[in-house]
């Protein structure tokens, strides 16, 4: 009888010493930066490299960058066209760069759109004078993905008709200067109007699309957006660049004025390139620049887009007005990506 009670006091006091370890037992992962990124000596320890030498970004190709430091730490790689001036910029923390955290499809942070042309990379660690560079050859273009209106690399489309005021001093035309925005061409619009708020208006009706099959544009009006690249003359604030999306709301091949839907958006571009993307779904109707309340159905039907307008307006008493347009488009299921 007293050696089973001896037995069982042991097998209890040696079960509760287990369940004591076990529940001492630490994680030794640990949380936050490890001990030598947080005090080790910063180093290069390999230079920095390109995936491939030449990259055809219309073909669907990527290029991503490679180099090593012995520790985590901030970095900046830019990457800047010689010819067009477009910047890349990828940042991020880390002791590697690879295809996660450096991989380049063609896009741009900053205007100009990059241009077949030879890159210039540039990796560099804030907090430390190290410096790599390499280059890589753009061989193709990024293809956009959007049903474009006007990219007026091929002048003006026909396929706008315009009313442009005799005011002074007007410009509705081509710009090839720089800075540029996407490509090598631009839409100007520019001009002064003493006795009216609109100085000129370009109009896209949908017979001039695709052949007379319209704009062929989704019908859930949450995944259509209206997109272009815009910006003002420097000095100027007078200028507003007004749109306007008139549906067929019955379908009978006409807008009737005054009862089928308008849809609007209304801008004032900065001076410098911006691209602006509008949900299709979040237009409004627009009086003398107020809100008001829908005059056809109410419904955003994109498919049922029968006239795209663009109004070049300024306050009369505000003289010479002048804005730049470029990549007027419509993209589904999200913004316009340069």
């Amino acid at each position: 009888m007293c050696s089973m009670q001896f037995r069982s006091k042991y097998l209890v006091a040696g079960l509760g010493l287990a369940f004591f370890i076990a529940g001492c037992e630490r994680d030794l992962t640990p949380d936050g930066p490890s001990l030598s990124d947080l005090y080790g000596t910063f180093k290069v320890k390999t230079a920095l490299e390109s995936s491939r030498a030449q990259v055809d970004f219309s073909a669907g190709q990527s290029v991503y960058f490679t180099a090593e430091t012995s520790i985590a730490t901030d970095f900046v790689l830019e990457i800047k066209g010689r010819t067009s001036g477009a910047v890349k910029r990828i940042t991020g923390k880390s002791r590697t760069l690879d295809v996660s955290n450096a991989l380049w499809q063609g896009e741009t942070s900053q205007f100009p759109t990059f241009q077949t042309e030879v890159c210039d990379v540039q990796l560099t660690f804030p907090g430390y004078s190290d410096t790599l560079t390499t280059e890589v050859t753009v061989t193709g273009k990024r293809v956009v993905e959007a049903t474009i209106l006007d990219d007026f690399e091929g002048g003006i489309s026909p396929s706008w008709t315009k009313f442009i005021q005799s005011g002074a001093n007007m410009q509705f035309n081509i710009q090839t200067a720089p800075p540029l925005a996407e490509g090598s061409k631009y839409f100007r619009l520019g001009g002064t109007v003493g006795w009216d708020w609109l100085i000129g208006m370009y109009e896209m009706p949908k017979a001039n699309m695709n052949g007379g099959a319209g704009f062929q544009l989704s019908n859930d009006a949450e995944k259509v957006f209206f997109n272009g690249v815009f910006r003002q003359m420097a000095g100027l604030d007078n200028a507003i660049i007004l749109f306007q999306l008139r549906e067929d709301d019955n379908g009978d091949g006409t807008y009737s004025e005054g009862s089928e839907d308008l849809w609007a958006v209304e801008i004032r571009p900065e001076s410098a390139w911006e691209l602006m993307s509008f949900k299709y779904s979040d237009l409004v109707t627009l009086v003398n620049g107020a809100v008001s309340a829908a005059i056809g159905n109410g419904l955003h039907e994109p498919e049922k887009l029968h006239r795209l307008s663009i109004l070049f307006l300024a306050n009369p008493s505000s003289g010479y007005a002048q804005c730049d347009a470029d990549m007027l488009a419509f993209t589904e299921n999200a913004p316009l990506a340069l």
